[in-house]
């Protein structure tokens, strides 16, 4: 059963769900599924891996940074939490993306791609992504566009 916990008091709440990572790591407590908030202005959005869902309501050019795929260098006693990976699904909800406003994806660094690419965008009405980290592809991989 996930606790609610508001760390700043800020009266945003983050729903902790306890997770079993395997017999080495054991039960660790993992962020539960956190929609960012509907964006509403252009510019540049750098995820939290906790995200999991995004959407995009602005007529303007967006920039969405995934968080890393790539698992940490150290063993997963000692941050299990980084080893659960998430989809997440971005996603125009205002209708405005198009080629002119594409909303462009990006991975969190140059060693990761995105299906293989630099980068991808939404460049439809409507359009969207749903992406899966891979540790193994060194990035993201699709579910479904």
């Amino acid at each position: 059963m996930g606790s609610q916990t508001d760390f700043d008091q800020g009266g945003t709440s983050r729903q902790w769900v306890r997770t079993y990572m395997g017999p080495s790591v054991g039960w660790v407590y993992l962020p539960g599924l956190n929609p960012l908030p509907t964006i509403t202005a252009a510019g540049t959005y750098t995820l939290s891996p906790d995200t999991t869902l995004v959407q995009v309501n602005v007529n303007g050019l967006v920039t969405i940074i995934l968080p890393t795929a790539i698992n940490p260098g150290v063993p997963a006693i000692t941050l299990g939490a980084r080893y659960a990976k998430r989809p997440i699904t971005i996603v125009d909800i205002g209708g405005f993306a198009s080629l002119a406003n594409p909303i462009t994806i990006e991975p969190a660094s140059v060693a990761e791609t995105l299906m293989g690419l630099a980068s991808i965008q939404i460049a439809v009405a409507y359009g969207g992504f749903t992406l899966n980290p891979s540790n193994e592809q060194k990035g993201w991989t699709t579910i479904s566009p």
